[in-house]
């Protein structure tokens, strides 16, 4: 009976506690922006190098 008592004081101690919550929200943050960067700069390399192809095709065409 006392370990239950003990583990439920734990736990709720743990729900409670709200000292990392901020580190966490950081974390998530820091992944959504890596997320759109990655995205971005995929888009945004297709993109360059189609202009590229088509520069380097203008060019040799000439």
């Amino acid at each position: 009976m006392m370990i239950k008592k003990l583990t439920n004081r734990i736990g709720k101690r743990l729900i409670d506690d709200e000292r990392g919550l901020a580190a966490v929200e950081y974390a998530v943050l820091g992944a959504i922006v890596v997320a759109a960067i990655v995205a971005i700069g995929t888009d945004f390399r297709t993109n360059l190098a189609a202009a590229f192809s088509s520069l380097f095709s203008s060019i040799s065409g000439s």
